[in-house]
């Protein structure tokens, strides 16, 4: 809780779950004469656990998507711009050319998809940690016939370990819904050692 009896500023960097969930406990912590000030390039939060709902159906866009400047009526300043810069011991950052100071800073800008770094894999493959992969590859998922449905992993290290296991499962039990699961070959490619190894080797001995 910040102590100084004048105004304060908290700028927090990234409108994802880490930055919206820091935002609101920090407004409702904060004496009202700080400001928080939350910072994303996009307009709307969108719920990134539900992205496989999405994938199956189970879940619409719009379900899991809810505005950023809705924080507004809880007290949060939002701005929406590209963060071009951060300066770390000023506590400022660059938006839109533009440079904002604050007394405090909390960076959780989260990680960006670089599939072009994989060849051929933009061009042919599928997401689902996005909200636009999870919807494309649902439609794909709807109208294969026939053929192998692959899940891989391209490191070690990935943002929320469980999600390429429990998509297979849901791909899984979507193909067995359709009756062409028979027909679908479904593998799963790791590049750890173990499944869920970050879990523990009783969790990681249980998802096999």
């Amino acid at each position: 809780m910040v102590a100084s009896s004048s105004t304060q500023t908290v700028l927090v960097l990234g409108g994802g779950i880490g930055g919206v969930v820091t935002a609101n406990r920090l407004r409702r912590r904060l004496d009202h004469r700080h400001r928080v000030v939350l910072v994303d390039r996009e307009e709307d939060f969108t719920f990134a656990a539900s992205y496989l709902w999405v994938m199956t159906g189970h879940r619409t866009p719009a379900q899991v998507t809810r505005p950023l400047r809705r924080l507004e009526r809880r007290g949060i300043d939002v701005r929406i711009g590209t963060v071009e810069g951060v300066d770390p011991q000023a506590h400022s950052v660059v938006v839109d050319g533009q440079v904002l100071t604050g007394d405090h800073l909390v960076v959780s800008l989260g990680a960006r998809q670089v599939p072009e770094t994989i060849p051929g894999l933009a061009d042919h493959g599928h997401t689902f940690a996005t909200l636009r992969g999870a919807k494309q590859l649902g439609a794909e998922l709807d109208r294969i016939e026939s053929g192998r449905v692959l899940i891989a992993t391209a490191s070690p290290v990935y943002r929320c370990p469980a999600a390429p296991y429990e998509a297979a499962f849901l791909i899984d039990a979507l193909l067995r819904q359709r009756g062409v699961r028979d027909r679908v070959e479904v593998v799963m490619h790791s590049a750890e050692p173990a499944p869920m190894g970050v879990a523990g080797p009783q969790v990681s001995g249980a998802v096999t």
